[in-house]
């Protein structure tokens, strides 16, 4: 009997999680192609084809992204129903435990968990690292193949805040786009600084094109169109510094964080992200507990409604506490291992206890 309820618990938990995430993908990827799809189809020859490939690339980072999520509704609606029809209590009185009722959905979420860890490691950071290698050099077409991009840059190095729009390394050739550059005094103001439309770095220096320069005292504007940027700031050590985590495999991630901590660097965003990459997949493991408390209990009217919403409510919070947890922990507040563990060890107590009380 046990054995049955296993394999039909656990299948109706997987066609009702597939469905859900499918849902997901479908609607947000919807949404996302209706503000991109003007950027797309503005490059000369662009087609339906550019659509197609960005949403080969972007698909998997929503999948990605919504899995812990779509096995969180996914447990509620179907402990939700099978307490509607009363098969919990049927299995309940026939001597079933909480624990052995859930088994089935503790086991699908680990292998959920296993594979949600395989498909993010080997198609979700490479989808990252193309998109935004494609979208930084505005969905142009036959772009030549990339070696490393870097997006959103804002570092601060040997006296100055650096922030710029992109960074790309393309065989020997180092690019930056839309530069801006602030002198920082002592006191952290900005003494003065540069705007620069590009920048490329050759023979040991960054040589600035369409540059404008600005004195914070005098107010004085000087335009020219090269000028040479005497930071000591290489290539190498930029990519360290920018580094984007969700673009970057395992390996890499972590000898640019060696890197960092040779450098004397900041690398405490680097850290948290990489643990990160474990804790997220493990949240699914986390979703049968939170909402177990949608399947036990007396189902008369209204009460049934309830439960689920609670178990949903809780599921809800974990992602606040994580996103919060993993925010303070990439900035220095939280040590790297608290930032990324934290919320998954707290509910999962909060969840065992839970279970203990329904148990009770």
């Amino acid at each position: 009997m046990q054995s049955i309820f296993t394999l039909y618990a656990g299948r109706m938990f997987l066609v009702r999680f597939a469905g859900l995430l499918v849902f997901f993908v479908i609607i947000l990827q919807m949404l996302d192609l209706l503000n991109k799809s003007s950027d797309i189809l503005e490059v000369n020859g662009a087609g339906g084809a550019e659509l197609m490939r960005y949403i080969s690339l972007r698909a998997p980072q929503i999948a990605s992204q919504f899995t812990p999520f779509a096995a969180l509704l996914a447990v509620v609606l179907t402990l939700a129903g099978l307490s509607h029809t009363s098969e919990i209590t049927v299995m309940r009185a026939a001597g079933m435990s909480v624990n052995r009722v859930l088994a089935p959905f503790g086991v699908m979420c680990a292998l959920i968990m296993v594979v949600h860890f395989i498909f993010h490691e080997t198609v979700t950071v490479r989808s990252f690292e193309a998109l935004d290698y494609w979208e930084a050099n505005d969905f142009a077409l036959d772009l030549p193949e990339d070696q490393e991009t870097r997006t959103n840059i804002r570092v601060k190095f040997d006296g100055e805040l650096i922030k710029a729009g992109s960074a790309m390394r393309t065989g020997d050739l180092v690019l930056m786009r839309d530069l801006t550059i602030y002198a920082i005094d002592e006191e952290g103001l900005a003494e003065g600084g540069i705007e620069a439309r590009s920048a490329r770095f050759e023979n040991g220096v960054w040589r600035l094109f369409n540059v404008r320069s600005f004195e914070a005292g005098s107010l004085a504007v000087t335009r020219s169109d090269t000028a040479v940027w005497t930071n000591s700031l290489d290539p190498e050590f930029l990519f360290a510094l920018a580094l984007r985590p969700e673009q970057t495999s395992l390996g890499e991630l972590v000898r640019k964080i060696r890197q960092l901590r040779e450098d004397r660097a900041d690398a405490r965003d680097a850290m948290t992200s990489f643990l990160s990459r474990f804790s997220k997949p493990m949240a699914t493991l986390v979703m049968p507990l939170l909402g177990a408390i949608a399947g036990f209990g007396v189902h008369r009217q209204g009460v049934l409604l309830l439960r689920a919403v609670t178990g949903s409510a809780l599921g809800f919070t974990y992602f606040v506490a994580e996103n919060l947890a993993l925010a303070l922990g990439k900035l220095g507040v939280l040590p790297a291992i608290i930032g990324a563990f934290f919320p998954l060890a707290l509910f999962l107590v909060v969840g065992f206890a839970i279970i203990l009380a329904m148990e009770n």
